[in-house]
């Protein structure tokens, strides 16, 4: 009989020792929160920008996508079949639309701030991150500015008025100390949970913050099930690796230019004209089931026929300082490589404004599901979908009617998971939840999930745990829910798609922490409570 995951609906934190106000906090300094805050600063709303790091260091200023795609965006048809019959044409038109616009203002901000001409070969997602955190720090100096920007913060909880209404935003900063942001409207913008996953490409504060947030505080996550993987990340050496260390991403381009996988012998894994043209979701489970069929094996890249040159020009150079940071030449050598945890499809379901099921909640960017990228979507798909994301919400905002805070009251509150358990959660991610589904691993995962203890006082660690679990076990009910194989989500049990399944798979939290899942149609808004 399988256990029944039951999850706090607020942590169990301690008693905040400082207590300010604003009408909007944004959560995450990435382009999609930074692009939710400036129309709001512009219109002379107090607005508070909270960020875990600093703002050059988020997982934008990380893509490694030059979007050079979305200047002359696709069709409507080609999304579509890169969503895999999940993705919303609503959503995905705002992309088409919006996308070049955006872009030309980014451009047009850059060269305002700096006379030097951008490098069109060097990742979009540095060049959008320095434009708006210049813009940003700007409106945050000036006299009569309303951007509070709050670095070195954590958010831990949403909170909730009586009658489920936003009421601020509870922060663990770097000092130590805990302190609550009043405020009728909060924004999520925080990434997503790729570092469930042991191999990953993602950065360290990739751990599910703002997605097991919005399920405690009442918010609706739809298709969590769909996680892209890098199909090509680098797989150094054990002892060539830091503990926690992002593995780089190897990316497309090096194919393009003719780079081979192949196993330790040198004989083909993929052939080249189908490793060049294949969907990522596509090649990186033909590599997974590879891996499956000879444990042990490496795969390899075998790059050095693309000349030494080649290693010099971005956006290769970047690949070829990290294969040296750890002991590879790639000019002389293969590069070992496998599939890596990357970044989150599915999210917390929003409208096309950015609103969740929870009334004054916003989310923007990887932590939101717009639908915009269906099951799958373009590599460079969730970049632009954070921008066009973020500014929708900034501008709808920057119009509307705010709300005042009411006073919060406390949801039912549970403890930390112990730090020794993640990796126990990251063990079963990596067996259970990763492109090699099946029906009893999923139910053995979350039944073992279900059992952790949550009896830990507050930590940094302690809450990485506590979130991460929540979203595997989410992710792993939404898994089993969706008897097929689409995009991202592959079960080996299911193979192929079924009409029948083309809909959202929904996980929600009952008021007692116990997670629900249901089905919604694609053309379902999604409404307020």
């Amino acid at each position: 009989m399988s256990t029944s995951t039951r999850l706090g609906r607020q942590l169990e934190a301690p008693a905040p020792t400082w207590n300010k106000s604003a009408a909007v906090v944004v959560v995450g300094g990435g382009a999609a929160g930074l692009s939710a805050a400036l129309p709001l600063a512009a219109a002379r709303i107090p607005v508070v920008l909270v960020c875990r790091s600093t703002l050059l260091d988020t997982a934008t200023a990380r893509s490694t996508s030059r979007g050079i795609g979305w200047r002359n965006p696709p069709t409507s048809e080609q999304l579509a079949s890169a969503g895999d019959g999940l993705t919303d044409p609503a959503a995905a038109g705002r992309l088409i639309e919006q996308a070049p616009e955006l872009l030309d203002w980014l451009d047009a901000l850059a060269h305002q701030i700096s006379s030097v001409e951008q490098d069109p070969r060097q990742p979009l997602g540095m060049t959008m991150q320095r434009t708006l955190a210049s813009v940003a720090r700007v409106q945050e100096l000036l006299p009569a500015g309303t951007l509070t920007i709050d670095t070195h913060s954590r958010a831990v909880d949403v909170l909730t008025d009586e009658s489920g209404h936003v009421a601020g935003l509870r922060v663990s900063r770097g000092d130590g100390t805990i302190g609550d942001y009043r405020a009728g409207t909060v924004v999520l913008a925080t990434g997503g949970a790729a570092r469930l996953w042991t191999h990953t490409t993602a950065p360290a504060f990739a751990n599910g913050d703002g997605l097991a947030m919005a399920l405690r505080a009442g918010a609706a996550l739809r298709d969590l099930e769909f996680v892209s993987f890098a199909p090509t990340a680098l797989n150094a050496p054990r002892e060539e690796r830091l503990p926690g260390e992002a593995a780089a991403e190897m990316g497309p381009t090096l194919r393009q230019a003719g780079a081979e996988l192949v196993d330790a012998a040198g004989s083909t894994i993929v052939p080249l004209d189908e490793s060049q043209h294949l969907p990522d979701h596509e090649l990186a489970i033909r590599l997974a089931d590879w891996m499956a069929a000879y444990p042990g094996a490496t795969a390899f890249l075998d790059a050095r026929g693309i000349g030494d040159q080649a290693w010099q020009l971005a956006p290769h150079v970047v690949m070829a300082q990290a294969c040296r940071e750890h002991g590879i030449n790639p000019a002389r050598q293969v590069i070992p490589v496998r599939p890596a945890a990357q970044a989150f499809v599915g999210g917390i379901a929003i409208n096309e404004v950015g609103a969740t099921t929870v009334p004054g909640l916003y989310a923007a960017g990887e932590v939101a599901s717009s639908g915009a990228n269906g099951a799958s979507g373009p590599a460079d798909g969730l970049l632009i979908d954070a921008l066009v994301g973020g500014t929708a919400v900034g501008r709808h905002l920057a119009q509307a009617e705010l709300p005042e805070a009411a006073d919060s009251t406390d949801r039912a509150l549970r403890g930390f998971l112990p730090t020794d358990a993640l990796a126990g959660v990251r063990t079963s991610a990596d067996e259970a939840l990763g492109l090699r589904r099946e029906h009893e691993k999923l139910r053995t995962t979350s039944d073992f999930l279900a059992r952790l203890p949550h009896e830990e006082d507050f930590g940094e660690d302690e809450l990485t745990g506590t979130n991460l679990q929540a979203i595997a076990a989410a992710l792993a009910q939404a898994a089993i829910a969706r008897p097929e194989s689409r995009g991202w989500h592959r079960r080996i049990d299911h193979a192929g798609a079924s009409d029948k399944w083309a809909k959202h798979v929904v996980v929600s939290l009952a008021d007692d922490g116990t997670l629900q899942v249901t089905t919604a149609a694609l053309d379902k808004p999604v409404t307020t409570r």
